[in-house]
């Protein structure tokens, strides 16, 4: 639907000021960004093309300027905006993670949450370790590995050596999927049995081994 066919307060800027952001569809928001179309289309309908071509705003936040001004109708300033709105929305992600007060006891419960939500854009595997206190609380999160989009590889012995100087209790491991399923792969349930039998050799237990992709995640059996 083009704007100028809406009522003049059904119109993005127009609902913005009037309900609030929350209140406006992806496209909506978009086209706010935006500002403008081109000659055959108005912004509305720019950004909902823009969305469909990106497979939706967390496809568009992992493209890349390149991509982006390769669309027609958006060229290198307002490729530059979307560049821009996402690395905000990712710093501002972090800082709200980093800054989070939680109960000891679900503290690392939560830190799983964050790192399924700051992963959902990544165009490679990444695992993240969790190295937590015996009151559940996080000593520190570290991503130990990346890869591309078959997956990444994991040096156990690294990750046993800084659990054990950082005087670890428990360890949790989130890895991400960014082909977006959920489903864990042989390979990561090989990768949890043999994470769990060697760390409790050292007195340190494994308290979950989580697949995450576009912000959710899901935790592997262990056992």
């Amino acid at each position: 639907m083009r704007v100028v066919s809406l009522p003049k307060d059904e119109r993005p800027r127009e609902r913005l000021r009037r309900c609030g952001a929350e209140s406006l569809s992806g496209a909506e928001l978009l086209a706010i960004l935006l500002r403008t179309g081109t000659r055959s289309k108005d912004v509305l309908e720019l950004a909902t093309e823009v969305l469909a071509a990106f497979g939706g705003i967390t496809g568009l936040a992992r493209a890349v300027e390149n991509e982006l001004m390769a669309f027609q109708g958006l060229g290198e300033t307002k490729a530059a905006v979307l560049i821009t709105a996402v690395e905000l929305g990712r710093r501002m992600a972090a800082e709200q993670s980093a800054q989070l007060p939680v109960p000891a006891k679900e503290s690392w419960q939560k830190a799983v949450a964050s790192v399924a939500a700051e992963l959902a854009s990544e165009e490679r595997e990444y695992i993240v370790a969790l190295h937590i206190r015996k009151n559940g609380s996080v000593i520190t999160m570290d991503r130990i590995s990346y890869g591309g989009l078959d997956g990444a590889f994991l040096d156990v012995k690294y990750l046993l050596r800084r659990a054990v100087r950082l005087d670890s209790s428990g360890l949790v491991l989130i890895h991400n999927h960014p082909d977006g399923t959920m489903i864990p792969s042989e390979e990561d349930r090989q990768l949890t049995q043999f994470l769990l039998g060697r760390a409790k050799l050292l007195d340190i237990w494994l308290l979950g081994h989580f697949v995450a992709a576009n912000g959710k995640f899901l935790a592997i059996p262990l056992s």
